[in-house]
């Protein structure tokens, strides 16, 4: 009875470690400004498209194949109003 608990104990503290190393990653990934901000549920996602997909991006996504094959990172952070537009150069 006790090894099942403890078992249970360590496997709940792994998800839950888990959880928060993924939202650390997700917070990271974030890029520092972006044109295409959207919140939903209380996160916000950027929808920019790049030509490759950044080193830290957790959830890189194909949006076209051709004629050149560009990605979206659907990495989101939590929506504090931080999300700001890129400034054209």
């Amino acid at each position: 009875m006790k090894g099942t608990k403890l078992a249970a104990i360590l496997i709940l503290e792994a998800v839950l470690v888990m959880g928060i190393l993924s939202h650390v990653k997700a917070e990271v990934s974030f890029p520092k400004c972006c044109n295409s901000c959207r919140s939903f549920s209380g996160a916000a996602f950027c929808d920019d498209v790049l030509p490759k997909c950044p080193p830290d991006c957790a959830w890189c996504r194909v949006v076209q194949v051709r004629p050149v094959k560009t990605f979206r990172c659907a990495d989101g952070k939590t929506a504090d109003g931080s999300c700001q537009p890129c400034k054209k150069q």
